[in-house]
Order: structure tokens, then sequence, then C-alpha cells
């Protein structure tokens, strides 16, 4: 962990700008929820490939926050004067992150991802790949659509484990804040699968799990599930936790992201 004060700062600042209207309109603040640099199950290495454009009225520095576990890296100066509608590219951003900041081991890591500007609006896009294999997320303005908070749930549709597929989720607390936050999974008829179960993130955390072994569902196949989230204490409402889910197939680890939608 470094800097921390530094990086509370820049947060607040972007928090009190103004945003533009909508949900996915670019913003001083864009959130990766899933960002990797790992060995794949089965042979190879899962990439996050980071796309950025600047759409303010002049040039901009951008920083980056990487969020692992129980700790944090940055704030980091991704791109220096990046200027009006121009975008920068990065094939694997968590290495680009290490040549920034080579004290610390990005390889092998996955987390949530924040990139900031001192005001300027900008777009953020990834694509984790591994060969063939890949999946994508669009950049999430750090605004209340797009978190979950205490008030604010939110739902990942169409989970499944089965002989097939397996499903993860990740959690990424985007604040200086502690979350708990309650998971459950039910079905298309609404029946819950196994118990609800409660998850803590403390200030930037990041957490992925299989929700149906975190539940305790009984040992079937299921498809057509519904993740509900639920923020039960803590935390600001502005900053939220973001979610993501991700299904694999069990025999080619080719992935399909699940993009988490506001359930209130």
């Amino acid at each position: 962990m470094k800097k921390a004060l530094c990086v509370a700062g820049f947060l607040v600042l972007a928090a009190g700008l103004p945003l533009w209207g909508y949900e996915s309109s670019p913003s001083a603040t864009q959130v990766i929820p899933e960002a990797i640099w790992a060995a794949a199950t089965g042979g190879g290495t899962w990439v996050s490939e980071l796309y950025l454009t600047n759409y303010g009225p002049a040039a901009t520095d951008i920083y980056a926050m990487f969020s692992y576990g129980l700790g944090y890296r940055g704030p980091l100066l991704l791109v220096a004067g990046l200027n009006q509608n121009l975008s920068a590219r990065f094939s694997n951003i968590l290495s680009q992150l290490q040549t920034l900041d080579p004290s610390f081991t990005y390889y092998g890591r996955v987390g949530g991802l924040t990139l900031y500007t001192q005001g300027t609006p900008i777009h953020a896009q990834v694509r984790t790949v591994n060969g063939n294999f890949g999946k994508t997320f669009p950049g999430l303005s750090l605004i209340e659509g797009n978190t979950a908070a205490e008030g604010r749930s939110m739902t990942i549709q169409d989970l499944a484990q089965t002989s097939t597929y397996r499903t993860f989720v990740g959690a990424y607390n985007t604040g200086p804040y502690t979350y708990v936050v309650r998971f459950r999974i039910v079905d298309a008829d609404n029946i819950q699968a196994g118990s609800a179960f409660d998850k803590t993130l403390g200030s930037y955390h990041f957490m992925s799990f299989n929700p149906f072994t975190e539940a305790k569902a009984a040992p079937k196949d299921y498809e057509g599930c519904r993740l509900l989230v639920e923020v039960i204490s803590g935390g600001s409402s502005y900053y939220g936790v973001a979610l993501f889910g991700s299904i694999a197939n069990n025999s080619t680890n080719d992935t399909y992201a699940l993009i988490a939608r506001m359930r209130n």
C-alpha cells in the first residue's frame, strides 16, 4: 500500500466535479471492475488490454490505482498529457503498471482498476484475453447507477454452475470506507439456491469468489440464476461497490462477461 492520502485526495476531487448526464457518459473517474495478468488454467496467460479516450476540452494526465485483495498500489501517472479526442491503448495494463511501479509484483494478480483525471472526462474499455478467448468490460463512471451501496441494490443475471460452466463474481470497493455486502442466489422461479452469505470489503478492497460455493448450494446443475447484491451496512453512498460476473467453460476456459445492473 502506498500514498493513501494522495489517492483519497484525487478521488474526492473527482467526486466533487459534475459528471455528464448519463451513466455511460465520459467522466473524471472510470472504474474497471477486473484487470488481470496471470497464468490461465489449462495454459496461456490472461492479460487485460486497456483503451482510454480523452473527451475533455484540453490535454489531461490520467492516473491509475490498482486494488488487489486487501491492498492497493497508486496513484501512478499512467498517461501524461493525453490530448483532446486522442486515445491511448495498453496491450497489458498490469504489465504497464509493473514498469511504472517496479518494486511491486503485478504478475499473478487480479483486481479492480480505478482511472481518474483532475476533472477531465474520459472513457475506458478493457478486453481481457488469453489467445483466442476473451471478454470485455466497459469502464464505469463512479456514479450511483454503477455501484451498490446502502439502499441501492444490484443484480447479476444468468449465472451458471454445471458440468460445462462455472461462475465467478468479483466485488471492488471503490472508496476509502468499509462495506458489508449480502449476496443471495435465486433461480428463474425466484427460489433461493443455498444460503445468503456476507462479505466485508474494507478500503479499496477487491475479492473474487464462486457464489455457488459460498452459498453452499446443493450439488446439482444450475442455469439461469441471478445473484442479488445488497449492501447491509457501512460505506458511502457516493463510492459504493462495483461488481462483475464471469462464466468460464470448464473444458476450454473460454470466458463470458456478466454485467451488474441496478435492482432498485
